[in-house]
């Protein structure tokens, strides 16, 4: 055969699986053809960006509330040039989305650097919203304008992939019922197992985009922290990942049982009159709105609220045990694992009416945590403690929410997972949101993502944030890289044990601090061990 022949096909062999060739036979980097069908993105920046690639198919009909199944395959070349459609979820006035009605919203996004590299870190975005809200394509909070998780910049900046992806919410992905174990032994955790199969996805995919699928870094705030931390845990995610990064949550508290979680979408069944053996036929022939109207209904009154809370639960496949004995047994998947959370995060979550004297504390303390609890929770916090703020009840109130939900949940994680042997580092933010955004919030909840993603508009108006979130990303993608934040110039972060309680606050300029909150944590974690009176 002629040499040149010979060379002709190669090329074209090549181009039909890295991407699609143009006139000139130079591989269009736009362009690349998965085991799917062919998708065309577009270029970002100096990065290319491949938006709203199905993973699964839409699970609609019949296979509502059954663990996702791989897409089907398409003939035509696929537009990747737009996000998919936001899983069914009510608005969110925090982050300043509308309600959704699709079900049809399992896809994911790609990001890589400009020329594709070859083996390049993976890092995967779950994104936050306490399971119930949220998507891969959400504006950036207050500001609504850019993009939240915008890989962009990571990508562009610092070599890696980033992928981001939707998965079912609410009571469309975690929803448990026993009918549902009958089917096929799966009850509850859909939202899980949807975010599994991304990550399958990506051990069979990344490559093509150039990203190494035997260095994956999952990373997630708020419920992606939490998932991140299910993930861990998890025997079912063993192999797709091979680093994780919890931003605010860890999942070490009491998590409902397979038989709760059951008994939660049974009586939500009878609610909404599907009752006997037609019960989920009947559920599944219910339309989106209507399902979420009924939800609404019991969340907004007290007495039946509990049987709108869909969680993730001990489902015995996903989660064989509480993920607390999974990581106190070691049998965790063993990555290194990087966790922290933010100096203010209870900010976020105050009552619309904060309270403003000690008499108001108490009734809120009391309201949450009932009478008994709020007279121990006064003498660890008490308001004396607050008294250069403004209104010491209310950042009272503030730091009990803070480190009771997400400041010592992520703290008490991160020790069963020092526990195991595995690496872990752990930070605090303390970079409080921009004044002229809101001057009350200060480091709150999910204010480090924009630091981690680069992705705020006010980053270009102000030097000295530029240069912490620089720093932050090269922290995340040297861990990503080598599973180790640490490399080049940048200030030592010390690794954290169960000895050494240690970790980086990230201040404009970084400092290492030492037994952070530990007193206060202390106290919740006592709480914590309550849960659990067999172990």
């Amino acid at each position: 055969m002629d040499i040149r022949i010979a060379n002709r096909l190669a090329l074209l062999a090549a181009c039909s699986w890295l991407a699609a060739c143009g006139s000139d036979d130079k591989p269009d980097p736009t362009r690349v053809v998965l085991a799917d069908g062919e998708v065309r993105g577009s270029m970002v920046g100096t990065s290319l960006q491949f938006l709203g690639i199905p993973y699964a198919k839409p699970p609609v009909g019949d296979l509502r509330w059954k663990p996702p199944e791989k897409p089907d395959r398409w003939t035509t070349p696929r537009q990747a040039t737009a996000f998919g459609k936001r899983c069914a979820q009510a608005t969110n006035p925090t982050l300043m989305n509308e309600e959704s009605f699709d079900e049809d919203c399992l896809y994911l996004n790609v990001w890589s650097p400009s020329p594709a590299p070859t083996g390049a870190p993976v890092m995967v975005w779950i994104h936050g919203g306490g399971n119930v809200n949220g998507s891969a394509n959400e504006p950036v909070p207050f500001l609504n304008s850019g993009l939240f998780y915008s890989g962009e910049f990571l990508a562009e900046g610092h070599g890696v992939v980033v992928v981001s992806l939707n998965y079912r919410l609410g009571v469309f992905g975690f929803f448990a019922h026993a009918d549902l174990a009958v089917e096929d032994g799966h009850s509850g955790n859909q939202g899980l197992q949807d975010q599994e199969l991304a990550l399958a996805w990506v051990h069979d995919n990344i490559a093509r985009f150039g990203g190494d699928p035997g260095n994956v870094t999952i990373f997630g705030e708020s419920a992606g922290s939490f998932d991140v931390c299910m993930h861990v845990a998890s025997p079912a995610s063993a192999g797709l990942f091979h680093r994780a990064i919890s931003e605010s949550g860890g999942c070490t508290t009491r998590q409902p049982t397979r038989e709760e979680a059951e008994a939660v979408g049974g009586r939500f069944a009878t609610h909404v009159g599907c009752t006997g053996a037609g019960a989920l036929a009947c559920l599944r022939g219910k339309p989106v709105a209507d399902l979420m109207t009924e939800v609404a209904v019991l969340e907004s009154q007290e007495e039946t609220a509990a049987d709108a809370a869909f969680d993730a639960d001990v489902d015995g496949w996903f989660l064989p045990d509480q993920p607390r004995a999974i990581y106190n047994a070691g049998n965790t998947n063993r990555v290194p694992y990087l966790l922290g959370s933010n100096t203010d995060e209870g900010t976020l979550f105050l009552p619309k009416k904060p309270p403003m004297t000690e008499q108001d504390y108490m009734e809120a303390l009391t309201d949450t945590f009932g009478a008994d609890a709020a007279l121990q929770i006064a003498d660890v916090y008490p308001m004396a403690r607050f008294a250069a703020s403004p209104s010491p009840a209310t950042a009272a109130l503030a730091r009990v929410i803070g480190d009771a939900r997400l400041v010592c949940t992520t703290f008490d994680t991160a020790q069963r997972a020092s526990g195991t042997g595995a690496h872990v580092f752990m930070y605090n933010f303390d970079i409080p949101v921009p004044a002229q955004i809101s001057p009350l919030l200060g480091a709150t909840h999910g204010s480090e993502i924009t630091s981690v993603f680069g992705t705020s508009p006010t980053l270009a108006l102000d030097p000295a944030g530029k240069a912490a979130s620089d720093l932050i990303q090269r922290y995340w993608t040297s861990f990503a890289n080598t599973g180790d934040p640490n490399g080049g110039s940048d200030p030592k972060w010390p690794e954290f044990t169960v000895s050494a309680n240690v970790r980086i606050n990230f201040a404009l300029q970084p400092t290492i601090v030492t037994d952070f909150r530990a007193a206060d944590c202390a106290f919740w974690q006592a709480g914590y061990d309550l849960q659990f009176p067999s172990f």
